[in-house]
């Protein structure tokens, strides 16, 4: 009975240390998990927060310079103003044949569009940026919970392989009981027998 008492003080021990050393991975899982280096930010919000006059405008100038409605509308106004001026519609002719006013017109329009739509679109690129880094911490963040709950789970199984030795050393004591008290019993009836 000794040894057994000696196992199962054995088995407990582990068992402890297991339990403590789940514990620590809890810890250290909930600290990977508040950990401010994982934090993962809303980049809408983060843009909004500096979202000045003048990148709400370079939005707005870049989505209807960059739409089919706006291309096509141009057209119209190119064609038209052409036509106006070479067959001298409404008696206007203000701007004769090699065009120099539209040229100068259009030359104005792209010197000023070109840069709106570039900052527009490092605007876009500041977006990309923000979810990109966004998109390491979550990855980050996610590859430390794996870790730690793979750690667990191997754990978890070594904590199950000393339950379950403590359930065999268990069943081996109660069967050692059984025999010692049938043994009992035997000698208590074989005593009863002969006092008889």
């Amino acid at each position: 009975m000794e040894n057994y008492a000696q196992q199962y003080a054995d088995i407990k021990k582990s068992m402890r240390k297991d339990e403590a050393a789940f514990n620590k991975i809890d810890r250290r899982l909930t600290q990977k998990i508040n950990n401010e280096d994982f934090k993962v930010i809303d980049a809408d919000q983060a843009l909004q927060e500096n979202y000045t006059f003048g990148k709400r405008l370079a939005d707005k100038v870049a989505k209807v310079g960059g739409s089919w409605g706006f291309v096509i509308s141009f057209v119209v106004f190119l064609v038209g103003w052409m036509i106006i001026n070479v067959m001298q519609l409404f008696g206007w002719h203000f701007d004769p044949y090699p065009f120099i006013l539209l040229n100068l017109a259009l030359s104005c329009i792209s010197a000023i569009q070109a840069p709106i739509i570039m900052m527009s679109q490092n605007r876009a690129g500041e977006k990309d940026d923000l979810d990109r880094r966004n998109d390491y911490h979550v990855n980050l963040r996610s590859e430390e919970e794996l870790k730690l709950l793979h750690a667990k789970v191997d754990l978890q199984t070594k904590y199950n392989k000393h339950q379950s030795q403590l359930n065999q050393l268990q069943m081996e004591m109660l069967i050692r009981i059984e025999a010692s008290q049938r043994e009992k019993n035997i000698e208590d009836n074989l005593q009863n027998e002969k006092d008889d």
